[in-house]
């Protein structure tokens, strides 16, 4: 089939032979999608007809220009709309129970955050209060631009940055030694 015809026809306004190549090409799509993805008939019918409407939509919007690429185009649309069919069409339905839980267990994990922020909270106390308040003004607004910061404190950007780094490397050293 020259699909630069169809793009043609389409583009064109030209409905007896767009409908005339639309009802040669719509088979090949029926039978891709009962051989490849082994769509029932009536869903490879109905995918094969969507394929078809949205093929026209994006051709008539310029986003399908190329004639060599209208197969490519046709084929994978149609995987899509019938992987979209059944993902809609789908029952779950269960003989029995899962045995295994549906969440993993994450009690450990959930122990072992606890017992960090317990050790950083005593890090934190060990700091003087200014380093302190100022690190849990970086703890309690974490997406605050360093300029807010600045202003808060009356400090400059620069010295904000450098303020942080000292004392997240002071806390870094606190946490080693309590390990």
């Amino acid at each position: 089939m020259d699909y630069g015809e169809l793009v043609s026809a389409i583009k064109n306004n030209e409905k007896g032979k767009t409908e005339s190549l639309l009802n040669k090409l719509r088979p090949t799509l029926i039978k891709f999608l009962l051989v490849h993805v082994n769509a029932s008939k009536q869903d490879a019918e109905d995918c094969a007809q969507n394929t078809l409407l949205i093929a026209i939509e994006k051709i008539r919007g310029d986003h399908l220009t190329k004639p060599e690429a209208v197969i490519s185009y046709l084929l994978t649309t149609a995987k899509h709309e019938y992987l979209k069919t059944v993902g809609r069409n789908r029952e779950y339905t269960f003989e029995e129970f899962p045995v295994t839980p549906s969440q993993s267990a994450d009690q450990l994990f959930r122990l072992l955050e606890k017992e960090k922020i317990a050790q950083l909270n005593a890090c934190v106390k060990k700091l003087d209060p200014g380093n302190r308040e100022f690190i849990q003004y970086w703890f309690d607004h974490p997406n605050h631009e360093a300029a807010v910061v600045a202003d808060k404190f009356k400090m400059s950007v620069n010295n904000v940055w450098t303020k942080k780094h000292r004392i997240i490397k002071e806390l870094q050293l606190c946490l080693q030694k309590n390990e």
